[in-house]
């Protein structure tokens, strides 16, 4: 599914010379049960996350012509963000792939940001607590997962790996103005993401929920899709991989989404 709102074309009356808008894609990947977002400029594409073992990351990244990835971003440790990353390594050994970097939450720091999606800025809002170290990957759950915020001004698009509600208070502790256009929903759309307290700060225009079909967890979970229902202006703007499949974004820089 593509979705396309606000696209107008700037003409420069200074040169003469017609200036095309700058472009932004983000594609929700429909990888099961997991999260994979591709984001691609006119320049670089980055991942975050990369789906399960099983997501058939490779495969998705071959029909949409990628053979260069500038960053591949793991949210947090778990097998259905991570999992998709060994595949990946072996297209790069096969030379079917270049990565240019592997962002951990052990690797960035809050308020980092990213080059890859200029103009539009990259910053990261959390990466852990900022405090704790983990000595074992297996000990760091959701609550180190990273939060993305990539902005041109105007709108902005949030993404929140599986942070939950007690790690969402702390964020808006740290980020009071805290807001965005477009938001990946927490943990799949788990009651334990996706706070009152949350949602009613940020005030998302659209959301997108990663989560496989007929799931035994129940994501995403009712409690938090009737709570999208009342914060979104319109609750046709929920977009779900269990339901729609691959959901792609066109967002024109300093227009709209």
């Amino acid at each position: 599914m593509k979705i396309l709102f606000f696209a107008f074309f700037l003409v420069s009356c200074t040169s003469g010379v017609y200036n095309p808008p700058q472009k932004l894609t983000v594609e929700m990947l429909s990888v099961g049960q997991g999260l994979a977002f591709l984001i691609r400029g006119e320049k670089c594409a980055t991942l975050y996350d990369t789906g399960t073992p099983l997501s058939r990351i490779d495969t998705m990244l071959v029909n949409r012509g990628i053979k260069e990835l500038c960053s591949v971003i793991l949210s947090h440790p778990h097998n259905d963000h991570t999992g998709g990353m060994a595949v990946l390594q072996e297209m790069e050994k096969r030379g079917d792939l270049k990565i240019g970097r592997v962002l951990t939450y052990n690797k960035v720091l809050r308020n980092d940001t990213l080059s890859d999606f200029l103009p539009w800025t990259a910053r990261i809002l959390w990466a852990g607590n900022g405090t704790t170290i983990f000595d074992d990957a297996e000990e760091a759950g959701n609550e180190v997962s990273i939060v993305m915020r990539i902005s041109d001004g105007k709108n902005s698009f949030l993404f929140m790996g599986d942070l939950e509600s007690g790690q969402e208070y702390s964020l808006l502790q740290l980020e009071p103005l805290l807001d965005a256009t477009a938001l990946q929903v927490g943990h799949h759309g788990s009651k334990t993401s996706s706070s009152w307290k949350f949602l009613s700060q940020i005030q998302p225009k659209i959301a997108f929920i990663s989560a496989g079909k007929g799931n035994s967890y129940g994501h995403p979970h009712e409690e938090t899709l009737a709570k999208l229902h009342l914060i979104l202006p319109d609750s046709s703007q929920i977009f779900r991989t269990d339901l729609e499949g691959s959901t792609e974004v066109i967002w024109i820089y300093g227009i709209g989404l």
